[in-house]
């Protein structure tokens, strides 16, 4: 597709709706040193050869090429169903245009193929975004998608094809790292917007789809463009809160952060070093019985899993291998006591794996293995919304964890068992309609006297405690607005306790969150995790939406 626009001496200028990526981690400045951004495992699969070029000067490096298939998937299909014989050949073509400009390599892909082109660990993952930042219309943004740091996983993407606002998007500023934005283009310096007066729509992710000039000097000024607006211009201030939460890519920072991780694995009970369940396995955490750690070459079986258990028989490994050691170790979360009998297939042992690191003021965060800068900005107001939560009065108060109650049953049992109007709810899922598959969910813990959701956890530093809130924001949710949980859990509750009343109609109307942190420390924005912040701030402002009140409180420790 072609798009014409007319330029300031009033000539028409071709443009052409591309992929434009922005590489990392090249630093040859000649053509053959933008090979180390090419994907050439799968060149060499296909039988692709570069071919050394330029574009007005610049450096550049081409590929082009098609792959043959001789009958499409579907054909055997068509002939299965009719008896006819179907055989519809088709090729899948692309190409890709590596252009060395100033200090910055950018790949050009096109068709099909294009992207398959590039190597995967020399995309910048946030050009995209950061030129949608300061370039796009702030109330003309017709689709967003956006990721949530928190152990849900989960990725929202919203689209108004007229364009809106950003704040009818409903982006919460905490924890939520937006992947892509698309909408009109602001920006009236490149070659398709230049003297013209009509809407030119572009989308910023890791890449740009966006036209740019067909000429080869307009092509080179169309790029020195986008470049000068990434680092000489501010973002629009209704897109400021974006900016302050963005992955790294891959090259010299991530690596000195590896770098700095592996020495933090060698310190026992470092502060910064934390465990977390990844996002694919956190509904069935609650029903494993033991945990199988394997690191090469060698495996062992945990009833209960800690950072010590995941990462403790890395910690004597010299510099630069304990990381690694991780990256080829896995965890498996299994549902019996002798490790038979697997929940779901291992995970990368580095998975497991939250740390922080701080740098100025600003905080680099590493989760489920990806390096990500939460900035100053971000921090400071996040800690703010977490002390008036902290600040909450308790109404409830729980026992105290002592040293004979070894593990989170123990304690929940005997709470139960010793104080009247507390319900034992641990491990005792619900399937309903819309949490038919898998474990189900866990209304929580324990049932207070006031029928209160109360999740408990004991923890010997903050970082566990991410998918706890976020536990407890699912079971609330699924309480409040599913007949069949609310039916299941007043069925589970009258057969195990008769005298302790709950039909159908119950709503919940507290949620508490009941933590014993190791050592007597006290919950406060300095001990809890940034993404553990992140996710008590977001299960705390929708369930007070829902007009369920939140409160944390601390259990005594005694030991």
């Amino acid at each position: 597709m072609v798009n014409t626009a007319r330029d300031s001496a009033d000539d028409k200028a071709s443009t052409y709706r591309t992929t434009v990526y922005r590489l990392t981690g090249i630093t040859d400045t000649e053509a053959c040193g933008l090979r180390t951004g090419l994907n050439h495992k799968y060149l060499r699969k296909n039988g692709f050869v570069p071919i050394e070029t330029e574009v007005a000067g610049a450096p550049a490096l081409l590929i082009h090429g098609h792959v043959p298939q001789s009958s499409a998937d579907w054909c055997p299909i068509i002939t299965a169903l009719t008896g006819e014989a179907v055989a519809v050949a088709y090729s899948s073509a692309g190409g890709a245009l590596l252009v060395r400009l100033d200090d910055q390599v950018y790949a050009l892909t096109y068709g099909t193929l294009g992207r398959f082109f590039i190597a995967a660990d020399r995309i910048d993952p946030g050009f995209g975004i950061q030129f949608a930042l300061r370039a796009i219309e702030p109330d003309r943004i017709q689709r967003v998608t956006r990721r949530v740091l928190a152990s849900t996983g989960r990725v929202d993407r919203n689209l108004v094809p007229g364009g809106q606002p950003i704040r009818r998007y409903d982006i919460e500023g905490w924890g939520e790292i937006v992947r892509q934005l698309s909408g009109v283009l602001a920006n009236e310096r490149l070659t398709v917007t230049r003297g013209s007066a009509r809407r030119v729509s572009f989308a910023g992710a890791d890449s740009l789809q966006i036209p740019v000039s067909t000429d080869p000097v307009g092509l080179l000024a169309d790029l020195r463009e986008i470049g000068r607006t990434c680092t000489g211009e501010s973002p629009s201030p209704e897109l400021e809160f974006i900016a302050q939460i963005r992955p790294l890519p891959s090259g010299e920072r991530t690596a000195e952060l590896d770098k700095r991780l592996d020495e933090m694995l060698g310190i026992e009970d470092h502060p910064d070093v934390g465990l977390a369940v990844p996002t694919s396995l956190v509904e069935l955490e609650p029903l494993a019985d033991s945990y199988l750690v394997r690191m090469p070459y060698r495996k062992w079986l945990h009833l209960d899993l800690d950072l010590e258990a995941a990462i403790g028989r890395v910690r004597g490994k010299g510099d630069g291998r304990r990381l690694n050691t991780l990256k080829h170790g896995s965890i498996e979360l299994c549902a019996d006591r002798s490790g038979d009998e697997p929940l779901a297939p291992p995970a990368k042992a580095h998975l497991w794996i939250t740390a922080e690191v701080p740098q100025g003021a600003a905080r680099m965060i590493y989760q489920e293995g990806q390096w990500y800068q939460i900035g100053e900005q971000h921090l400071a107001l996040l800690n703010a919304e977490i002390e008036v939560i902290l600040a909450q009065p308790a109404t409830l108060a729980l026992p105290p964890w002592t040293r004979d109650l070894e593990d989170e049953d123990a304690y929940n049992k005997h709470v139960a068992e010793t104080h009247p109007g507390f319900v034992l709810l641990d491990k005792k899922t619900l399937h309903t309609k819309q949490h038919n598959r898998g474990p189900g969910i866990e209304a929580c813990d324990l049932l207070g006297p006031n029928d209160e959701l109360i999740h408990v956890k004991r923890a010997a530093k903050s970082a566990p405690l991410s998918h706890l809130f976020t536990q407890g924001e699912v079971s609330a949710d699924a309480l409040l607005h599913e007949p069949d949980a609310r039916e299941k859990l007043a069925g589970r509750v009258h057969a195990d306790h008769p005298d302790h009343h709950i039909d159908e109609t119950f709503r919940p109307r507290k949620v508490i969150y009941a933590i014993a942190l190791a050592s007597g420390r006290q919950l406060s924005p300095k001990t809890l995790f940034t993404f553990s912040q992140v996710a008590l701030y977001r299960a705390a402002r929708r369930l007070r939406g829902a007009n369920v009140e939140v409160e944390v409180i601390s259990i005594p420790v005694v030991s």
